[in-house]
């Protein structure tokens, strides 16, 4: 390091060295001017012989100075000796200072009035010179200047009238002025140049970077001249496309991709050097499609960027997108997708008389194939039908695979009514053959609802429930046959929006209440926390539980109100419960699309004072399934807020894994079927153990949901699970008829004592 220190600071020395000769013809030229200048001016003085010899060593001491410039400058100034060119610009400064200060103060013994003047004048330019002409060498100017001082304060105390104190006070400011004019010039010199080292090292630093992250990444540099060209590409450029590195040296750039809107956008953003990002674009490379990702930034005549092959990503989006939108079982479109086809085939009927018909249907005591069979054989007759479905349908017709057993077809054209009912024959007569699957004869049915828009005006959603209703009337009428939708099928509906009404009037007067299930310690068997289960008591209808009003609250929006008047009542009843118990509350879908869940839950704990860490929000992996990036943005703001987050009914859903890595949850529900049969079934016993591992390693707590008796809890406890709940412990109870919970806590105590 000292070495290094050392070697910069020689360099620096060199260049101010440089610096101060490449001044020295300006200097040395402009110092014999003035000098001639003096001497004409000085020749009608007496001793004019000396003033000559004066001249000629000013003119000798000039010379010094020029020489050493010039040969400097001749044989490069690489050549600079420090040591010596230092010690000559020192010495040659003192010399023609000395000369200056001398002939100033001789001048001023012979000289007259005008004389004098103009001698004055000189020695503050000469003063004024110095800074110029030493500019990076600070000690060579003040060498310069004070014999120039002290012989212009001789000269004002020789010269006949003149005061010597003003001439010591200009030249003493003038030379206090000036040298630290010198010294900052310097500084300044010091500075740049040590900007333009940190600079260089800079640039090396960010070349060898550059040169190592295109020997290390999977991505590549590449630049292009002012027409597209590709300019000396690198072998990695040749190894990704698939050819030597030299024969894309003067090659277009957008040659290299497929046509396309996205290549030609490439060849724009080259042609008028703008920068530009990620863009994607398609290539054929040994004979499969590939795709890159540019980007890129102007740079001198033309562009250079970093280039990347994403044909891995791209293949695994296509899996990705085929998965979400179609079954994984049978291949055909899902739900999703369905529906998304359904609004845009209502969207764009063109014609009067076309139509739109959506076919409702599901297998006839499906569940009995399962149960008697298994599961194996009941996904093999689901692919069976679905081949048979798809056999019976036109080509322009799409086919879905809705879930379990349900599928629906989406026809569209001309005379669609009889087109459909044509279609719902052949898929019922072909549904009904039956099938061979494992060497056993499965014989099953099917059912058809038939719904058709001829106007245009019935929504999606709409289409699929009177497909619906028309399936549960198919299904009324001894089942294998298919029913069109009517107008008085609309009477469920209709009972559906009374129940609705009920719901909101339920709201508004305050007919919901709480029920509560304790989580029990594993070890301890004691009561850590309850989960709020809401119930609603009609006045007519009585106790109405949850599976009966819960997805109507979902279907009709009502279950965002509902689940914020359960978060409010809960935290209401925690406040006044004994500080170690949490309370537990399920989250639907549709509150976490809600925008005020946030404001909900912080109104929440404020108002009643309780720690945020108390209340424990359960989600299922359902909730996640869509908009996933979204839900976990929102679980990382309530996370924030300090309140727990657990993933209710874990392992139910298809991608468990997926969702604990995009949010760290504090507790994992293990669902209730697979507590059926532990410590019994060899089946049961290796997942819930699975789950309970993967728990303790990120971090998780976790409860074993559906506990009904003391065998499970053995194992459960011989497992390491933390918490359990179910009707081993207790059914979900008013907080009245839970002791604890009846007795007031030490802070809402004191609050009251307040």
């Amino acid at each position: 390091m000292s070495q290094q220190t050392g070697d910069t600071a020689r360099q620096l020395l060199t260049e101010r060295i440089a610096d101060n000769l490449r001044r020295a013809v300006t200097g040395a030229i402009g110092g014999t001017v003035n000098a001639m200048a003096v001497a004409l001016t000085m020749l009608s003085a007496p001793y004019p012989g000396m003033v000559l010899l004066w001249l000629a060593a000013i003119f000798a001491v000039a010379g010094v100075r020029l020489e050493l410039a010039l040969r400097r400058r001749r044989a490069g100034w690489a050549t600079i000796d420090v040591r010596r060119d230092l010690w000559h610009i020192h010495a040659t400064a003192l010399g023609n200072g000395l000369l200056w200060g001398a002939g100033i103060a001789a001048g001023a013994a012979i000289a007259n009035t005008r004389q004098f003047i103009v001698i004055a004048i000189l020695s503050g330019g000469m003063l004024g010179a110095a800074v110029l002409t030493y500019s990076t060498m600070a000690l060579a100017a003040v060498l310069f200047m004070v014999p120039i001082c002290v012989g212009t304060i001789i000269a004002w105390a020789l010269f006949p009238g003149a005061q010597v104190w003003v001439g010591t006070l200009f030249c003493a400011s003038y030379l206090l002025i000036l040298s630290r004019g010198a010294f900052q010039n310097q500084r300044e010199f010091t500075k740049a140049f040590h900007a333009r080292e940190q600079l260089r090292e800079t640039g090396a630093t960010v070349q060898l970077l550059l040169n190592d992250f295109e020997a290390q990444s999977a991505d590549w540099l590449w630049k292009v001249d002012s027409q597209g060209r590709i300019q000396e590409p690198s072998p990695r450029f040749g190894d990704a496309a698939r050819r030597a590195w030299q024969l894309l040296d003067g090659m277009p750039l957008p040659d290299l991709f497929a046509p396309c809107p996205e290549t030609e956008r490439l060849a724009a953003h080259l042609a008028r050097r703008t920068p530009f990002r990620d863009i994607t674009l398609p290539l054929t490379l040994d004979g499969s499609p590939h795709w890159w990702t540019l980007s890129a930034q102007p740079w001198q005549d033309g562009m250079r960027g970093v280039a990347r092959d994403v044909t891995a990503q791209k293949r695994a989006e296509a899996r990705v997108s085929h998965m979400a939108h179609y079954d994984g079982l049978t291949n055909l479109a899902n739900r999703f997708l369905f529906n998304e086809t359904l609004a845009g085939a209502l969207l764009r009927r063109r014609a009067q008389d076309d139509g739109v018909a959506v076919l409702y249907l599901d297998l006839d005591r499906f569940k009995s194939v399962n149960d008697t069979l298994g599961h194996p054989v009941g996904d093999k007759l689901l692919c069976e039908v679905a081949r048979r479905i798809e056999d019976a349908v036109r080509k322009s017709d799409l086919v879905a695979r809705l879930g379990g057993d349900e599928f629906a077809i989406l026809m569209h054209g001309r005379r669609i009514d009889h087109i459909a009912e044509k279609t719902a024959n052949r898929i019922i007569e072909a549904v009904r053959q039956p099938c061979l699957i494992e060497d056993c004869q499965v014989l099953t049915s099917t059912s058809i609802g038939i719904a058709v828009n001829h106007d245009g005006q019935t929504d999606a959603a709409t289409l699929m429930k009177q497909a619906d209703l028309a399936l549960y009337v198919a299904k009324g009428r001894g089942r294998g046959v298919f029913s069109h939708f009517e107008p008085g099928m609309d009477e469920a509906a209709a009972a559906r929006r009374e129940l609705e009404m009920d719901m909101r009037t339920g709201l508004s007067e305050g007919q919901f209440e709480l029920h509560y299930q304790p989580l029990v310690d594993v070890r301890s068997r004691r009561t850590v926390a309850y989960e709020a289960l809401v119930r609603w008591r009609h006045p007519t209808r009585g106790m109405v539980m949850p599976d009966l009003f819960i997805p109507l609250a979902e279907d009709t929006g009502l279950v965002v109100p509902l689940g914020d008047w359960v978060i409010r009542r809960a935290c209401q009843e925690l406040a006044r419960w004994p500080g170690h118990l949490r309370i537990a509350v399920n989250l639907s879908p549709a509150q976490l699309r809600s925008a005020g869940l946030i404001s909900t839950v912080m109104q929440a704990i404020a108002e009643n004072g309780i720690a945020p860490d108390r209340l424990e929000l359960e989600i299922t992996e359902n909730v996640l399934l869509k908009d996933n990036a979204v839900h976990a943005a929102l679980l990382h703001k309530l996370r924030g807020l300090g309140v727990r987050v657990a993933l209710d009914d874990f392992g139910t859903g298809y991608s468990s894994l997926n969702y604990l890595r995009a949010f760290p949850f504090d507790k994992i529900k293990i669902d209730r079927c697979f507590l059926k049969g532990l410590g019994e079934s060899d089946e049961t016993l290796p997942i819930v153990r699975a789950v309970i591992a993967l728990a303790h390693a990120m971090g998780m707590t976790t409860t074993a949901e559906g506990v009904e008796n003391e065998h499970q809890m053995r194992v459960l406890l011989a497992e390491g699970c933390d918490q359990a709940q179910g009707y081993l412990f207790s059914r979900a109870l008013p907080a009245a008829d839970f002791p604890e919970l009846r007795r007031q806590s030490p802070v809402d105590a004191s609050k009251k004592t307040a």
